[in-house]
């Protein structure tokens, strides 16, 4: 198997959850979190993304179920979709594809290689053993919240 040649973040949880706003504070106080930014809330009170530390270093992103990918909204297995996804932030887009069609391969990627709001390149996958995976070069890696 190949290596990565890029940097590579940590192993992110990101949540999707009815209630983001409020979540974010309970997350804050039960964890003593701090808020490392992200997107303002929309006119309704929601977040579409906001990233949440503790001593500095990443602990979990949260976002409205609503801005939860058309791809994830799909019925599984017994009814039960996902709210938890992990997140892996690459430097270089040939990285990124790599990962990509490595975990693609017997699973089910969702919406292909697309470009989203802050990224490069992004890409969300279900690999072969059900777990979600959303693969992404940040445009500014210097100033993304990466520990």
């Amino acid at each position: 198997m190949g290596e990565l040649i890029g940097k590579i973040s940590k192993i992110g949880p990101h949540v999707y959850v009815n209630g983001s706003a409020e979540a974010v504070n309970l997350y804050k106080d039960a964890f003593g979190l701090e808020d490392k930014g992200g997107t303002d809330l929309d006119k309704d009170g929601d977040i579409y993304h906001r990233v949440l530390a503790r001593n500095g270093e990443y602990f979990i992103s949260v976002s409205e179920e609503k801005y939860m990918h058309d791809g994830l909204k799909r019925e599984y297995p017994n009814g039960v979709r996902p709210t938890m996804v992990f997140t892996v932030a690459f430097d270089n887009e040939d990285d990124l594809r790599r990962a990509y069609g490595l975990l693609s391969t017997g699973g089910i990627p969702c919406n292909g290689l697309i470009v989203e709001p802050g990224t490069k390149l992004y890409g969300d996958v279900f690999d072969k053993f059900g777990v979600l995976w959303c693969l992404f070069v940040p445009i500014e890696w210097e100033t993304f919240f990466i520990p």
